[in-house]
């Protein structure tokens, strides 16, 4: 295809393994499909983020610069992830519309990629996303629930379910998780528990249900492995939960993709509240159990036919304890896995999704 000046608007440059991962899922795709595609990501650490990615990259609120970014691009891509959303920020969500809008007003192609949309609790927010998403090119979207919100706020672009981009990523090697886990002394003798979690709501309460669950499962012999989704904000939430037993490991550091998901690989089961984490726990066909503290944790789920095994706000750690023992008892998923598999095809529909539209603008 014809060279392509490219812009992508997202949540990058903020040590956000699962936000990292949807960027190099794209790029992956983006340089794929194109021949020596330019591609500039908005970022909240442009230095970082062009470093990291091979991009070029502009900071996240210097207007000038996104102006002529966007003035001076073929393709707007949004995504992925929960960016239209207001639950987490109303002001994050009119951020993105705000950048949506500067690109659909100069007149550029602009590809919703990969999104999970909703909940939108302001109805002014409602009719803003309705009328601007009425304007862009394309909308593929993670799951049926993100498409069902959008049909029912009217908008009326063909709306296409694929899957979350990072699910379009291959497996890491086992070898660098290997290492770190050698590195902070983690026995190879006992079976290692992943968990990825992130504060949230009334972390004191249910924090401290998480810790009867590692303080029992340490005890029964398992080895309890911390694992931080973004740094260094996980590394403290594992912190604050404060159980320090001899086989509980806290890894400090910041890790890359390929780390992170050859870490996952590793363990023999996982607890998730990061949405990704579950996700890369799925791409290495490692046992999990996810715990919701937002729809997009239960939307996935449900797309292999799982629910969560609690909820922050219905913590038992109890049930968490032997629902984990269970897991690692039995660990046979075949059937999740080739739900999995099935996801993965879905996720790289993306791309000829992306192609088709390309294609239609050059054919014009």
């Amino acid at each position: 295809m014809a060279k392509y000046n490219i812009v992508i608007s997202g949540y990058y440059g903020f040590n956000n393994a699962g936000d990292e991962a949807m960027l190099t899922a794209i790029l992956q795709a983006l340089r794929n499909t194109f021949d020596d595609p330019e591609i500039t990501v908005i970022s909240g650490n442009p230095e970082a983020t062009a470093k990291a990615f091979g991009v070029r990259a502009v900071p996240r609120f210097s207007i000038s610069s996104i102006l002529s970014a966007l003035f001076h691009s073929d393709l707007l891509i949004s995504g992925g992830g929960s960016l239209l959303q207001d639950v987490t920020s109303w002001k994050s969500m009119i951020y993105y519309l705000t950048i949506i809008t500067i690109g659909v007003f100069f007149r550029k192609q602009v590809f919703l990629y990969s999104q999970g949309i909703g909940p939108v609790r302001y109805r002014a927010i409602r009719i803003i996303l309705k009328h601007v998403l009425n304007h862009v090119d394309a909308i593929t979207v993670r799951d049926k629930e993100s498409k069902g919100f959008l049909q029912r706020l009217g908008v009326k672009r063909k709306i296409y379910t694929t899957a979350d981009a990072v699910l379009s990523l291959s497996p890491a090697d086992l070898t660098p998780g290997k290492k770190i886990l050698e590195k902070y002394h983690v026995p190879k003798d006992r079976k290692k528990v992943g968990i990825a979690i992130r504060y949230w709501d009334g972390a004191g309460s249910w924090m401290e249900k998480m810790k009867t669950c590692v303080e029992k499962l340490e005890k029964a012999g398992y080895a309890i492995v911390f694992i931080p989704m973004q740094h260094p904000e996980d590394v403290k939430a594992a912190e604050s939960i404060g159980a320090a037993g001899d086989h509980v490991y806290i890894l400090p550091d910041d890790y890359s993709i390929d780390e992170l998901m050859s870490l996952i690989g590793n363990m023999d089961g996982l607890l998730g509240m990061r949405l990704h984490a579950l996700i890369f726990a799925s791409l290495m066909h490692v046992p999990f159990l996810g715990i919701s503290y937002d729809p997009k944790i239960d939307n996935f789920l449900a797309l292999i036919d799982r629910k969560p095994t609690c909820s922050v706000s219905h913590m038992d750690g109890d049930k968490l304890y032997n629902d984990t023992c269970n897991l690692l008892s039995h660990p046979s998923e075949k059937g999740t896995w080739e739900k999995v598999d099935a996801l993965r095809e879905q996720a790289l529909q993306n791309v000829e999704i992306l192609k088709s539209l390309v294609k239609q603008k050059e054919e014009n």
